[in-house]
C-alpha cells in the first residue's frame, strides 16, 4: 500500500507540474498571441525540396518545449520577471528562460521571401507560396501553415567552358571525370559553389597559389522555354596594374608557383621573434627512389634544438622543387599537430623576388612557425568504481611527458589505488576495512612513439601512413576476501592509416600473466565448482598475437550515413607450444606445458563489429549493429582464459541483463553467482537517438543476442551452440535512454527490461508480461555504447 500511495503522489506532482509547465504563467495583451507552431505544407514532393531546409528558412520559431510536451524555458521566463529584480533571476533567466515568442506577422511575410529564394536557388522559379494564421482568440494562440508548391526544376542542357589560360585549361580538362555539374541535373545553385571549390581546388593542388574562386563565374542562359538552361563555365585571367592611374589594368595568364625553400623554427615565440638570434642546421632527407630528388629542410632554432629534426620532417608533406600543393598544406598542418607538443602551428608563402638565376620559374619560400606547448604535466584523479555492482572509490597520479626521447614520444606513468564493499562469495573471511573489503593498487608505464620502431629507414614508408608504436607495462595488485592476485603485462604493437578510412592495429608481442593465491576457504568453495568457474582462479599465461582491421567512412562535420567496421583476430601459445615439443619439454603434473611453472594459454580468437548509422539531422539517427564471435582453446587449453572470453549484458550491450549474467545458450543459473563466459557471441543492436532538450537527448533500443560454449558442459545444461536450437535461444530486450550531452564529455543512463529470456522454458521465454517494472535494469556509462 505504501507503494501505491507513493506511486500516487509522485504523479499527482507530475501532473501539476505539467498543468503549470503547458500553460505557462505570464499575460499578453489583447491582440498578443503566442506562436505555438509552424506547419510546412508542400505539394509535388517529388522535386527533392527538403522540409528541413525549409523550417531553417522561417524566421520566427515557436518557443522550445521539454520532451516536446511543456514550455519550460518560457515558464522559467514569466517566474523570474515577476516581482522584484535579483541577480539570482536574472542569471536564471539569461541562462534557462526564453521570451514569450509572440506572432510577428511581418517576419512570416520575411521567411516566405526567404524559402522564395531557396526554391529559385534549386531550380523551382515562380514557385506559388503562401501563408495561413490559425488564431486561437481564447487561448491567445497562433498557428502559420507555409503552403508551398514549388514549379518544376529547370536542368542543364549543356555544360561548356570558357577558358582563355591555355595550362588551366589543360588542369581543368584533366579532372574532366570528376565534375560536380552534369548535364540533367537540377539547377541548384549549392552545386554550381561546390563546383567552384572543386576547380578552385584543382588548381591550387596544381601550383596555383594565387588563386581563388572569384576568379571563376558562370553564364546562364534560361532562354529555352523547355525548362532547360544552358551553362558556360568562365575562368578569367589575373588582372595586375599596368599604368600609373588605378583604372588601368592589363591581363595575364595565372602565375604557377614551385616550393624554394622550406624552413622550420620548432620554437616559435610571436613576442620574441624580431630580437632573437637563430642558428640554422640543414636536415637533408635522401628519396628511397632514384627518380625522385631529395629534401632539404632548414632548421632555425636558438641555443639547443629540442626536438629531433627527422620526427617534424616525417610529418611535413611539402616539399621542395615541386608545385605549391594546398592540400599538402592541410595534412602538414594536421599531422605537426597530432604531434600533441606544439599549441601553434603557422605554415606561411613568401614570394622570392629578384633571383635572377631562376627568372624562368615563380618560387614560394615556405616558413613552418612551431610554438610549443608544456612538455611535462601531472594530474590526480578521484573516480567511483562499479565492477559488477561492487562499489568504490580510487585514485590515480598520473606523470606524463611528451616528448621524452626528443622525438615527440608520450611516456605516460599511472599510480592507481582503490577500495571496494565487494560481496563474498563462499565462506566469509576477516575484512582488513569494516566496510571496504577489497583493496587494489597498480602501476602502469607507456611509450607512444610517432614512427615504426623497426631496423628500417622511415623513408620507406608513405607519410600517410601516420605510423605509432605503443609500448605498455604495468603490474596490478588486489587483496580480496577470497584471495590475492597479481596481474602483470607487457605488450608492443603498431598502429598506421592505410587511407582515411582503413587502419590496421598490429600487437606482435601482448603478453599477460596472473598469479593467485586464494585463501583455505575459497578454495574448499572452488573444488566442487566448474572448470570455467575454477579457470577464474587459476595461474595463468598468455601469449598473444593481435591485429585489428578497422574501417569507417564518417565525415565528422558532413550530415552523412556511414559505417564502421572492425574485424579481430587474436592467436596465442603457438610458438612457445611448438617450441616445447620440438625439444620435447615436460609436462605439468595436470598434463599442460608451462613457462616459470606457470600453465600458458593456447587458442584462437575472432570476432567481427559491424555499425550502420543512418544520420537523419544533426541531432537524429538511427544506429544499427552486429557483433559475431567465436574463441577456440585448443593443445595446451581445455578453455578459453576468464578474461578471452565472451560476455553479455551491462552497459554496452545486452541492456536487459546485468554484466555477465546472461547465457550460455539457454542455462538457467539457480544462485545467479558466477560470471557467464561463452566461447560464442550473436549479438544486434539497433537504437534510434533523437533530441529532447537542448543537451538533454534520449534513445530507444533493442538489443537481442546470447552466448553459447562450444562443447556439451554437464555443469551448464543446454548452454552449448547447436545449430536447430540457436534461434530459439536468442535473448531480447527493449528500452528507452538518457544521454547529457555536454560537448567533451556525455553521461548516458539507460534502463531496459527483459523481453524474452532464453534461460526460461520455452513455454515461458516471452517475460515481457510477467511484472514488467520488477525487472527494470539501470546501466550507467560515460560515452554512447556504440
Amino acid at each position: 500500500m505504501k507503494a501505491i500511495h507513493l506511486f500516487i503522489k509522485l504523479v499527482t506532482i507530475i501532473l501539476l507540474f505539467l498543468i503549470i509547465a503547458c500553460n505557462p504563467t505570464g499575460k499578453l495583451h489583447k491582440n498578443e498571441y503566442l506562436l505555438k507552431k509552424n506547419v510546412i505544407k508542400i505539394d509535388k514532393k517529388n522535386f527533392n525540396i527538403n522540409k528541413n531546409d525549409i523550417k531553417g528558412f522561417i524566421q520566427q520559431k515557436p518557443n522550445k518545449r521539454l520532451l516536446g510536451i511543456f514550455y519550460f524555458k518560457l515558464w522559467v521566463y514569466n517566474i523570474t520577471s515577476k516581482g522584484e529584480k535579483t541577480k539570482f533571476k536574472s542569471w536564471l533567466s539569461r541562462n534557462f528562460g526564453e521570451k514569450p515568442a509572440i506572432l510577428d506577422s511581418s517576419l512570416a511575410k520575411n521567411s516566405i521571401e526567404q524559402i522564395n529564394l531557396y526554391l529559385e536557388n534549386k531550380g523551382c522559379f515562380n514557385s506559388d507560396i503562401y501563408k495561413s494564421i490559425s488564431l486561437n482568440t481564447k487561448k491567445q494562440k497562433a498557428k502559420i501553415y507555409y503552403y508551398i508548391n514549388p514549379t518544376k526544376p529547370y536542368t542543364i542542357k549543356n555544360i561548356d567552358y570558357q577558358i582563355d589560360d591555355k595550362l588551366i585549361k589543360n588542369y581543368i580538362f584533366s579532372d574532366k571525370e570528376n565534375p560536380l555539374l552534369k548535364t540533367g541535373d537540377n539547377y541548384d545553385v549549392s552545386k554550381l559553389d561546390d563546383e567552384r571549390e572543386r576547380i578552385t581546388s584543382v588548381l591550387r593542388n596544381n601550383g596555383y597559389y594565387d588563386f581563388s574562386k572569384e576568379y571563376i563565374y558562370y553564364k546562364i542562359d534560361s532562354s529555352l522555354n523547355s525548362k532547360q538552361m544552358n551553362i558556360i563555365i568562365n575562368i578569367t585571367k589575373e588582372k595586375i596594374h599596368s599604368g600609373e592611374t588605378p583604372d588601368e589594368f592589363t591581363e595575364i595568364d595565372h602565375k604557377r608557383y614551385d616550393i624554394n625553400k622550406i624552413y622550420i623554427n620548432p620554437d616559435y615565440d610571436y613576442f620574441r621573434s624580431d630580437t632573437i638570434v637563430y642558428d640554422t642546421l640543414i636536415e637533408t632527407i635522401h628519396s628511397i627512389y632514384t627518380d625522385r630528388p631529395s629534401n632539404s629542410y632548414y632548421f632555425t632554432f636558438n641555443n639547443e634544438l629540442k626536438i629531433k629534426p627527422k620526427t617534424l620532417t616525417q610529418s611535413i608533406f611539402i616539399n621542395e622543387n615541386v608545385p605549391y600543393e594546398h592540400k599538402a598544406v592541410t595534412q602538414t598542418y594536421k599531422r605537426l599537430s597530432d604531434l600533441r607538443i606544439f599549441k601553434y602551428v603557422n605554415i606561411q608563402f613568401k614570394k622570392v623576388i629578384n633571383d635572377t638565376s631562376i627568372l624562368s620559374r615563380n618560387l614560394l619560400n615556405c616558413n613552418i612557425q612551431l610554438s610549443r606547448s608544456p612538455v611535462q604535466s601531472f594530474s590526480i584523479e578521484a573516480e567511483g568504481t562499479n565492477s559488477g555492482g561492487d562499489l568504490g572509490i580510487g585514485g590515480n597520479f598520473i606523470y606524463q611527458n611528451k616528448n621524452i626521447f626528443r622525438g615527440a614520444e608520450i611516456f605516460r606513468l599511472k599510480f592507481s589505488g582503490s577500495v571496494e564493499a565487494q560481496k563474498i562469495t563462499g565462506e566469509e573471511s576477516n575484512n582488513v576495512l569494516s566496510f571496504f573489503n577489497t583493496f587494489e593498487t597498480g602501476v602502469e608505464a607507456g611509450l607512444n612513439i610517432p614512427k615504426f620502431l623497426i631496423p628500417i629507414k622511415q623513408e620507406r614508408f608513405p607519410k600517410y601512413f601516420k605510423p605509432r608504436t605503443t609500448i605498455n607495462t604495468g603490474i596490478n595488485y588486489q587483496n580480496r576476501p577470497q584471495y590475492r592476485r597479481y596481474i602483470s603485462n607487457v605488450s608492443f604493437g603498431y598502429e598506421w592509416r592505410e587511407s582515411n578510412y582503413k587502419t590496421h592495429i598490429l600487437f606482435p608481442a601482448d603478453v599477460s600473466a596472473v598469479k593467485i593465491f586464494p585463501t583455505d576457504e575459497f578454495e574448499k568453495y572452488l573444488e566442487d565448482k566448474d572448470e570455467s568457474l575454477r579457470n577464474q582462479y587459476t595461474d595463468h599465461l598468455i601469449l598473444a598475437l593481435t591485429y585489428s582491421y578497422i574501417f569507417s567512412n564518417q565525415q565528422i562535420y558532413k550530415i552523412k550515413n556511414f559505417i564502421y567496421f572492425r574485424a579481430n583476430f587474436e592467436t596465442s601459445g603457438n610458438l612457445l607450444n611448438l617450441i616445447e615439443k620440438t625439444i620435447k619439454a615436460p609436462l605439468n603434473e595436470d598434463g599442460y606445458h608451462t613457462l616459470f611453472n606457470i600453465q600458458y594459454a593456447q587458442y584462437v580468437k575472432a570476432n567481427v563489429d559491424f555499425r550502420f548509422y543512418r544520420i537523419f539531422s544533426r541531432k537524429k539517427s538511427l544506429v544499427n549493429r552486429v557483433i559475431l564471435g567465436i574463441g577456440i582453446p585448443y593443445g595446451n587449453s581445455n578453455l578459453l582464459p576468464f578474461e578471452k572470453g565472451f560476455y553479455v549484458g551491462g552497459s554496452n550491450d545486452m541492456r536487459g541483463w546485468r554484466l555477465r549474467s546472461l547465457g550460455p545458450g539457454a542455462f538457467q543459473d539457480i544462485d545467479d553467482n558466477i560470471d557467464k563466459m561463452g566461447d560464442i557471441q550473436i549479438e544486434a543492436n539497433i537504437e534510434y537517438r533523437y533530441p529532447i532538450y537542448d543537451f538533454f537527448k534520449g534513445a530507444f533500443f533493442i538489443d537481442a543476442g546470447n552466448i553459447w560454449l562450444l562443447k556439451e558442459n554437464p555443469n551448464f545444461p543446454d548452454g552449448e551452440f547447436r545449430a536447430n536450437k540457436f534461434i530459439s535461444q536468442i535473448a531480447l530486450d527493449a528500452g528507452i535512454g538518457f544521454r547529457f550531452d555536454f560537448k567533451f564529455f556525455i553521461i548516458r543512463v539507460d534502463s531496459a527490461i527483459p523481453v524474452r529470456d532464453p534461460s526460461k522454458s520455452p513455454n515461458e521465454r516471452w517475460v515481457i508480461n510477467q511484472g514488467i517494472f520488477n525487472k527494470v535494469v539501470w546501466n550507467f556509462g560515460i560515452g554512447y555504447p556504440f
